[in-house]
């Protein structure tokens, strides 16, 4: 398999998850379990045959370090407040930090630093009308976030860096 091509590929199928979970998550306040893990394990797969296309096992342990830190951190996240974000969210966190993670380790945190951004003014907004136990659908802004990063890097060094 064309390295490039598995790069392309996993980067389609991370916008049909973007997409599924913004419309589920505005729609019924879900964000699905198996469409996040069959995309996840769809483009983890892809990634390894760019990997081994390429002849760099090191850039998949790189990708897969990148991913683990994300993972970590929002997990502990999670743990110490469940009641501020949705498990959903966390799971698409992970596997917008799977593909982000190919560019290098910051492009995740990038990527989960834009969406926060992006969920701010909704956030504030659902605050002020219903207090600060206000839920806020996420999905929309990681996915925002997660597909700025990887217009930039598409666009700056291509699908493989």
């Amino acid at each position: 398999m064309n390295a490039a091509a598995a790069v392309w590929a996993a980067a389609g199928i991370w916008s049909l998850l973007a997409a599924h979970a913004t419309w589920t998550d505005l729609r019924s306040a879900i964000i699905s379990r198996r469409a996040c893990w069959t995309a996840g394990i769809a483009i983890a797969a892809l990634l390894g045959c760019s990997t081994v296309a390429l002849g760099d096992p090191g850039r998949g342990l790189r990708t897969l370090a990148g991913t683990a830190a994300v993972t970590a951190a929002t997990e502990i996240a999670y743990r110490t407040r469940p009641d501020a974000i949705g498990y959903g969210d966390i799971r698409l966190i992970i596997v917008n930090s799977l593909l982000a993670s190919w560019w290098g380790p910051a492009w995740p945190w990038w990527a989960l630093t834009a969406g926060a951004i992006a969920a701010w003014p909704q956030a504030l907004a659902a605050a002020l009308r219903r207090g600060r136990s206000a839920r806020v659908r996420c999905a929309p802004a990681l996915a925002l976030g997660a597909a700025l990063v990887l217009t930039t890097r598409l666009a700056a060094t291509g699908p493989i860096p």
